[in-house]
């Protein structure tokens, strides 16, 4: 039932401030958004001072926290208000293709989309508690300089609540849009499992190529709507990492938990939430090129198992010396149902023009999935282990030039 889902999920965004639905909504959603994201991280830079603080009790990474978390939020709520806007939250979803699939797919979506929300409060939960001890800690010493108000520890707690609040909103979108990304992904996954199936029922390569089309059409889909979400993050990310790995190599003071703590905890949400984010990519792009190892598979047996099917053992009895039985087994479960049908005992047969016909047919949409670059793709280039390398190799690249700049490798 799509429409109970979308209501369910409806019901998901407007807690998470993300509800665009109608007029009203979607102004709350874009004030909650500039509050969050500007305006209380800004107030907190310019009000909030720690006058007795020593060199073990300052922030030094403050600034580089606040600017890397807000940019993040800002990219992940500007695309998926951008999608929901296009493309609204039922095709958002993919529920306008589901309805095609099998029952068994559907039911794994579902529940999929039951656990999204329970991936997101797994990530969520432990930075939230020890972003809360650091916040804590932090505003038991510093001071709020309001104009005109005395210092008191309520406008602390306050400011504290705010800036707290802050870091959830933030953290909560971007890891909203990482656990979207993967949902979808799943959903892929279910049906490449299905496909997998579908090799095993029906010789027909009509349908095969038909449902392979549409799987890749989606794919294409979800690349398109968050290639811009994943370069952005991307570059956000590193940006943030190495101008922290930056100030951290060239700080002369000490790194402990009060003075990098919420360095440690911003790293920490960023790498894990992109990292859900090409796990999801990399898993959908190797099940969808495994599928032209499985298809090449499903061709070769069924086109021996259709010619070559006489047994060297068959003639055992009459020999004079005994000779080797061959063991001749299905290579694949579509030749289950071939085994019983063929008289193993029997001369190869000529190809019949069917038998030629489906050869062709067979070969056709094997060549047409080995020139079929199907996966998660940003810009062209495929999410696969070869750019999941490229990617490794350029962050130590950068690594080890900051190393040696500031340490003297």
């Amino acid at each position: 039932n799509s429409d109970e889902e979308i209501q369910q999920f409806k019901a998901s965004l407007f807690w998470l401030g993300l509800d665009q639905s109608t007029a009203p909504r979607m102004i709350c959603s874009w004030v909650l958004f500039f509050l969050m994201t500007l305006l209380v991280p800004l107030l907190n830079a310019l009000l909030v001072y720690c006058r007795h603080c020593d060199e073990d009790h300052k922030h030094p990474y403050q600034g580089i926290v606040e600017i890397s978390e807000s940019a993040l939020a800002m990219v992940s709520f500007l695309c998926v208000s951008h999608i929901f806007s296009v493309y609204g939250l039922h095709k958002l979803l993919l529920f306008d293709y589901i309805a095609r699939d099998s029952t068994e797919v559907q039911v794994g979506y579902k529940k999929e989309l039951h656990s999204a929300f329970r991936v997101l409060a797994m990530i969520l939960f432990p930075s939230f508690l020890v972003a809360l001890v650091h916040k804590l800690w932090w505003f038991y010493y510093v001071s709020v300089n309001l104009p005109r108000v005395s210092e008191s520890s309520l406008i602390n707690a306050v400011m504290c609540v705010s800036v707290m609040a802050a870091w959830l909103y933030k953290t909560t979108i971007f890891l909203f849009v990482c656990v979207l990304f993967r949902l979808l992904c799943s959903l892929q996954i279910l049906r490449l499992q299905s496909y997998n199936k579908l090799l095993e029922e029906t010789p027909d390569v009509s349908v095969i190529l038909s449902e392979h089309m549409r799987i890749r059409d989606q794919l294409l889909i979800i690349s398109h709507r968050f290639r811009v979400f994943m370069v952005s993050s991307l570059l956000t990310i590193t940006f943030s990492q190495f101008v922290s790995l930056f100030m951290l190599t060239t700080s002369r003071g000490s790194v402990n938990f009060f003075r990098a703590g919420d360095l440690a905890v911003c790293s920490a949400v960023q790498l894990t939430g992109f990292v859900v984010c090409l796990n999801g990519a990399a898993r959908i792009t190797h099940r969808a090129q495994r599928i032209v190892a499985i298809v090449s598979q499903w061709h070769a047996v069924a086109t021996c198992g259709t010619y070559a099917v006489a047994m060297p053992s068959c003639d055992a009895d009459k020999a004079t010396e005994p000779v080797a039985s061959a063991v001749v087994g299905p290579a694949h479960p579509f030749l289950a149902r071939l085994e019983a049908t063929i008289d193993i005992c029997s001369t190869p047969k000529e190809p019949s023009k069917y038998d030629i016909d489906s050869f062709q047919k067979r070969q056709a949409l094997v060549t047409y999935l080995q020139h079929c670059n199907a996966g998660i793709s940003l810009y062209g280039f495929v999410l696969d282990r070869g750019f999941l390398y490229a990617i490794f190799g350029f962050e130590l690249s950068l690594v080890l030039f900051i190393l040696g700049n500031t340490m003297g490798f």
